[in-house]
C-alpha cells in the first residue's frame, strides 16, 4: 500500500515539505495506535501506578486491557517529574539525620525504607543491600501507599482551609507513614495475587530501580 501510494503521489509532483509534514503526521499517529493496541503483561512504572492506585480505590487490580488503557504513553525523559524515586540515595530522601531515626524502627524487618521529602515533595524508597526482587516490588508498592495517603491528606486539608478560611496545618508525614506501614503489611500478598489472576507478571526488571544501596 505505501509503495503504491508514494508512486502515485511522485506522479503529481507535490510540494515536498507538505508531502513530508502530511506523511510524518500520519506515521506518528498510526505508531500512536499501534502502541495503544498492544496489550502487554508486564508492569513497567506507569502501569504499575495504575495497578496501584486502582487497588488502593477499589481493592481490585485492574485487568490487562484496563491497565494498557489507562497507562500515559506521551510522556518526556527530560521532564523529571516523577513522585516515586525507586532506589534513590540517602541524601536526597532525607532532610537531616534526625528523619532517618525517626523512621527507621517501622522498617527495621523490611529490605527497604519508604519516605517522604516535603521540600521536594517527592517519595522516596530506600533498598538495601539485602533487598531482592520482591522487596523492590514491595517497596515500590509501599511508596505508592504513602504517596495515596498523603494526597488524602493534602485534598483534605485543603478542602478544610477553603470552608473555614484556614491556612492548612503541617502534615505529620510520620503518621502516614506508620499507616503505611500497617496497610503494606495487610495488602500487599493480596495485592500480588491479584494481580496474578489478573494476568500482569510480577517482575521488578521493568521498574528499574536505581542502583544506590543502603549498607
Amino acid at each position: 500500500l505505501g509503495t503504491g501510494l508514494s508512486i502515485l503521489i511522485s506522479k503529481k509532483n507535490p510540494s515536498l515539505v507538505t508531502t513530508f509534514s502530511l506523511l510524518s503526521c500520519g506515521y506518528v499517529f498510526s505508531s500512536y495506535r499501534e502502541v495503544r493496541s498492544v496489550v502487554l503483561h508486564t508492569l513497567n512504572r506507569a502501569r504499575f501506578s495504575v495497578a496501584v492506585e486502582s487497588f488502593l480505590k477499589t481493592g481490585q487490580v485492574p485487568s490487562l486491557q484496563e491497565g494498557n488503557m489507562q497507562e500515559k504513553i506521551f510522556s518526556f525523559p527530560w521532564l523529571k517529574d516523577r513522585p516515586v524515586i525507586l532506589g534513590s540515595r540517602f541524601r536526597d530522601a532525607f532532610q537531616d539525620p534526625g528523619a532517618f531515626l525517626a523512621i527507621e524502627p517501622l522498617f527495621e524487618k523490611e529490605r527497604y525504607i519508604v519516605t517522604y521529602n516535603p521540600s521536594k515533595g517527592k517519595v522516596y524508597a530506600l533498598l538495601k543491600d539485602q533487598a531482592k526482587s520482591d522487596d523492590i516490588l514491595k517497596a515500590a508498592f509501599h511508596a505508592h501507599v504513602l504517596l495515596h495517603f498523603i494526597h488524602s491528606a493534602d485534598n483534605s486539608l485543603s478542602s478544610r482551609s477553603q470552608q473555614e478560611h484556614l491556612m492548612p496545618a503541617a502534615t505529620d508525614f510520620e503518621l502516614h507513614i506508620a499507616e503505611s506501614c500497617k496497610m503494606v503489611s495487610t495488602s500487599y500478598r493480596h495485592f500480588k495475587n491479584n494481580a496474578a489472576e489478573q494476568g500482569w507478571r510480577m517482575s521488578d526488571s521493568l521498574l528499574n530501580p536505581g542502583r544506590a544501596r543502603l549498607h
